[in-house]
């Protein structure tokens, strides 16, 4: 699915456009509404898929979420996603151009905890949080991956997905994973926001994995000196390689760097 999609009707209605990213699970494209003439994202699987794999009760919507439109089967292409189409950057390419100044780095780290901790308030546990899954629109941060909305998974798939930089220690070593393994990946995009660099580094994912098993990370401060010590000892704090030692919840996190 690429550039060869361009003109395609979705739906009988979404006219595909171009695509605008990808990921282990599906391709985005901009796509045409053409009931409403408004501009969509619309996502469908990578690989043939069943359907849309959702809660009986979808959540109540946070704004710090991509909004949801729009769901169902084509003949051709199978289940597909229309979602709000968003004008802005990931954290990924912003941080290409540096890493964040303190104060966009603070409202980074309350808008992403407040979307996250309300997933886990619905009972949601995320499991990819990632550079290229938070995007910058306006002035408002807003996660676009959402995980009561997957595909179905095709018959042979992977145990792991998601990016190789912010897989936790748990998902590695093939251990549960709970809320706190969330924390976890945004700690690692919270180091990365603040120093350009992800707490672990390597030729390849096999060795970024396992340094990330082996060695704890280099101490924030050491590359992110202009953040206060104390936000850096709080990155930390989240990037514990056991979970325990981590930040009980989302909302713990929040009063934890709101009083440091």
């Amino acid at each position: 699915m690429d550039n060869d999609m361009k003109d395609t009707l979705v739906g009988n209605r979404y006219l595909l456009i171009e695509p605008i990213g990808s990921g282990g699970e599906a391709q985005v494209f901009r796509a045409r509404d053409n009931t409403t003439q408004n501009d969509v994202a619309l996502r469908l699987p990578q690989q043939q898929s069943g359907g849309c794999v959702f809660p009986q009760t979808l959540p109540v919507f946070h704004p710090g979420w991509v909004r949801l439109l729009d769901w169902g089967s084509d003949a051709q292409h199978g289940a597909y996603q229309v979602f709000e189409l968003l004008d802005g950057q990931t954290l990924g390419q912003i941080v290409q151009t540096g890493p964040l100044d303190s104060e966009a780095w603070l409202d980074f780290v309350h808008q992403s905890l407040d979307a996250v901790g309300a997933l886990h308030e619905a009972g949601f546990i995320h499991g990819d949080l990632n550079a290229g899954n938070l995007l910058r629109a306006a002035d408002r941060w807003k996660l676009l991956e959402l995980p009561f909305l997957h595909f179905d998974l095709p018959d042979v798939h992977s145990p792991l997905f998601g990016s190789i930089y912010t897989l936790t220690p748990e998902q590695l070593d093939g251990t549960p994973i709970d809320l706190r393994s969330d924390l976890y990946a945004l700690g690692c995009l919270y180091y990365y926001a603040a120093s350009g660099h992800y707490p672990h580094a390597g030729a390849g994912s096999r060795e970024i994995a396992v340094n990330r098993l082996r060695f704890p990370p280099a101490p924030l401060d050491e590359i992110a000196p202009r953040l206060p010590a104390a936000w850096n000892a709080w990155v930390m704090t989240l990037l514990q390689r056991e979970p325990q030692n981590r930040f009980p919840s989302a909302l713990a996190a929040r009063q934890r760097i709101d009083t440091a």
